[in-house]
């Protein structure tokens, strides 16, 4: 993830409690994390910022990944996280699987994850991973 950052010349910022746990399988989380770190990095112009915050309370922990890159268009937030869908903005080469893996992951944890996004302003992703059986 790195590389592409480097060479589009990106900053990360990554705010947050280093003792923070998320209860969860470690691999398949780093997995669907990834997975919305690269979705920032190809989304986000030369120069840009992406930031990740994390915290937590007494009933879930908290993810916040954000950029400040191009946005979603409104009329592609309701399927982004479909299988196979490809948005307005996606790059030629794209699968249009990326987000729809990190939600079934991130689910299947009994986890959520939501979305925000303005266009020309950036986007905000935000998962949850609840402690216990609610």
């Amino acid at each position: 993830l790195l590389i592409p950052m480097e060479i589009k010349e990106q900053s990360l910022k990554i705010i947050g409690n280093e003792n923070t746990m998320i209860i969860g399988d470690f691999n398949w989380t780093c997995e669907a994390v990834s997975n919305i770190i690269k979705n920032c990095i190809e989304h986000t112009p030369r120069g840009g910022k992406i930031g990740i915050e994390f915290s937590e309370t007494s009933l879930f922990t908290i993810i916040k990944i954000c950029d400040n890159g191009e946005g979603i268009p409104k009329k592609d937030l309701p399927y982004i996280f479909n299988r196979f869908y490809k948005g307005s903005n996606s790059d030629k080469d794209s699968i249009g699987i990326g987000l729809a893996m990190a939600k079934s992951i991130i689910e299947s944890q009994g986890g959520t994850i939501e979305v925000k996004s303005s266009e020309h302003e950036g986007t905000e992703f935000t998962l949850k991973f609840y402690k216990g059986v609610l």
